[in-house]
């Protein structure tokens, strides 16, 4: 694909605008911090995360005719000088009744869906996708390479075409992602499907960053990509008056989970929420070593046995982690940090769930489902209280999975 120059309206800078936030590279193992764009530590390969400057939310007032998408939030941001968007964000926080089979003691919880299935490319990803292009074209990228289960690269293909940047997708043969490819290579993306699963594309994504192509994986191998999500826990608390009691999270290595605490703790530190929610990570059974690591003592060597896998409907969440185990140590470490857990859902519940949604009227994809369907485990139930406020965050449509299997 030959590089187009960018649309105008879809970049800008930061003159005249506001700010956005200065930030340090910091290696969640041995806490090491550099301003070089390292995505691994260079004293010990761990993985990195981002500590940004305090929000300045007090003093900045967000334009929302001068700004779209995650851009109305720029004060959030980890700072950039182009902004690029699709107009992601800004997603409905919808009333939910939680199906009699479920309720239980629930019965006087009050639920919401944040349908971030609503995104341009139908996807969460889509807010990651706009911060971490903007990055790029900063870092004067020769293009974008990554590796998906197929949501990311829809989402990926759609803003490099957007931003001028070619872009080089992997995507293991377990991945089952026809329809999401198909969508990649409408925007001119060149996919390569590599034989195995997930963590094999993400070892090829790696090998290929070189010669200025910048990883966009959606794991935390690019730390910039996790802080656009904070923008998602803004909305949240924006829709509610406060932050929630809970809100569940579907997670492959869980980046989203991570951007919703450090936005959930932006809100508590600027004033506008209360309390930190209690994050519930759900992982399909099938591939779930998050929520067994979960249940042990030592978690890194729990994520570091072999991962036992099966094939699951929720194929947008499985990711056995193999060769990055120690990101999985971030996720787990934000669940406990605001009194959350991590759990596993079978197959037949995920099915169920995504059914009640679909009589709601709410086409998710089975990854999605598993938010409702982790307030089914004992410990999805014993983190609703009385009256509690519950967010299920539906990260992905359903159309595209019923696309791939020849459905109508």
């Amino acid at each position: 694909m030959t590089p187009r120059q960018p649309a105008p309206w879809r970049t800008g800078s930061d003159e005249g605008r506001g700010g956005q936030r200065d930030y340090l590279r910091v290696c969640t193992l041995c806490n090491r911090e550099t301003d070089l764009a390292e995505n691994a530590c260079s004293d010990c390969a761990g993985p990195i995360v981002l500590r940004l400057s305090p929000a300045a939310s007090v003093t900045v007032t967000v334009d929302r005719h001068a700004e779209v998408g995650i851009w109305r939030h720029r004060h959030l941001l980890p700072r950039t000088t182009a902004r690029v968007s699709l107009g992601e964000g800004a997603t409905p926080l919808l009333p939910f009744a939680l199906p009699e089979s479920t309720r239980g003691a629930m019965s006087t919880a009050s639920c919401w869906l944040k349908s971030e299935h609503l995104n341009p490319t139908l996807s969460f990803k889509d807010r990651a996708m706009a911060l971490g292009v903007s990055a790029a074209l900063d870092e004067q990228a020769r293009g974008l390479v990554l590796a998906s289960t197929g949501n990311a690269a829809a989402s990926a293909a759609a803003y490099a075409r957007a931003a001028g940047l070619p872009c080089r997708i992997f995507c293991g043969t377990g991945s089952a992602a026809g329809a999401k490819l198909a969508v990649a290579e409408a925007f001119g993306a060149q996919v390569t499907v590599v034989d195995g699963d997930y963590s094999t594309a993400y070892a090829a994504a790696v090998a290929a960053e070189d010669a200025g192509w910048v990883n966009v994986t959606t794991t935390y191998r690019n730390p910039v990509l996790a802080e656009a999500y904070r923008t998602t826990a803004a909305e949240i608390v924006a829709d509610l008056g406060d932050a929630p009691d809970l809100v569940v999270v579907p997670v492959g290595a869980g980046p989203l989970l991570h951007g919703l605490r450090m936005g959930f703790q932006d809100a508590l530190d600027g004033g506008h929420a209360s309390r930190l929610p209690a994050l519930l990570g759900v992982q399909a059974q099938a591939c779930s070593p998050l929520a067994t690591a979960w249940a042990t003592q030592d978690w890194l060597a729990s994520l570091r046995e072999p991962t036992r896998t099966a094939p699951t409907s929720a194929g947008a969440i499985a990711d056995a982690l193999r060769g990055y185990e120690e990101q999985g140590l971030i996720t787990l470490a934000d669940a406990r940090a605001t009194g959350g857990a991590v759990v596993a859902v079978d197959e037949e519940a995920i099915t169920v769930a995504q059914q009640h949604l679909r009589d709601a009227g709410h086409l998710v994809e089975p990854a999605a489902a598993t938010a409702l369907a982790a307030l089914g485990t004992e410990a999805g139930a014993a983190l609703v209280g009385p009256d509690a406020k519950v967010v299920l965050v539906m990260t992905g449509h359903g159309a595209k999975d019923m696309i791939s299997q020849g459905a109508a």
